[in-house]
């Protein structure tokens, strides 16, 4: 009784929609994150960013709507990667 009292008043599909929100919104600090981390010394920040972009893209994945975290968190997570590997972060 008690478990179709709680799965009655509060629906699992909004977990799922507020995945696509921390998704996009990790995904928006990692980008503020990034562009940080492209001036010199601040390099380390993008070990940062890839680590938010890759959490915010699983986060987005799980969410029903896989278009904005997704994308945005891809992309970061791209140019994290290359920054890296110009900058010898990553050999």
């Amino acid at each position: 009784m008690f478990c179709y009292v709680v799965a009655d008043t509060f629906p699992l599909y909004k977990i799922f929609e507020a995945m696509n929100m921390i998704s996009t919104v990790l995904g928006l600090i990692a980008v503020a994150l990034g562009l940080v981390g492209l001036f010199p010394l601040f390099g380390w920040l993008t070990w940062l960013t890839l680590f938010l972009s890759f959490w915010g893209m699983t986060f987005g994945l799980y969410s029903r709507d896989k278009t904005t975290g997704v994308t945005i968190n891809f992309l970061v997570l791209v140019l994290a990667i290359l920054r890296l590997f110009v900058g010898g972060g990553i050999v």
